[in-house]
Formats: C-alpha cells, sequence, structure tokens
C-alpha cells in the first residue's frame, strides 16, 4: 500500500488526512478526545466558578460595626 492511502485504499482528502508524527495535536483538542481529561476540566471549571463566586459574595457583605 502506497504511503498517500488510506487503509481504504484512497488517496487521503485535502487537508483532512492523517496527522504526521512530527505534526502537535493542539492542547484543546487533547483534552476533547480524552473523557477523563475533559471531565477534569469539568470539575476544575466548575471548582474555580463556586470558589470565586464564593469570595465575591463574601467581599460584598458589609462589615458589621
Amino acid at each position: 500500500m502506497d504511503e498517500a492511502q488510506t487503509r481504504s485504499g484512497r488517496p487521503p482528502a485535502e487537508g483532512g488526512g492523517p496527522q504526521t508524527p512530527d505534526e502537535e495535536i493542539p492542547w484543546p483538542q487533547r483534552v476533547f478526545d480524552s473523557v477523563w481529561m475533559l471531565a477534569l476540566a469539568a470539575v476544575v471549571f466548575f471548582f474555580l466558578s463556586y470558589v470565586v463566586w464564593g469570595l465575591i459574595d463574601l467581599l460584598s457583605i458589609r462589615s458589621g460595626g
């Protein structure tokens, strides 16, 4: 099989062929490709959101006195 052909025997489409080993995969694509990394990203996002929301809520309370 020729290097320019896919498993189906057809040449890859323009720009849509398999990535070469020296081509780096962008980090957002790596996150979306892995279920566990996506779950971890969601947990971190919601944790930080609630912490920031709580700090804003605490700082908005007037001091008694």
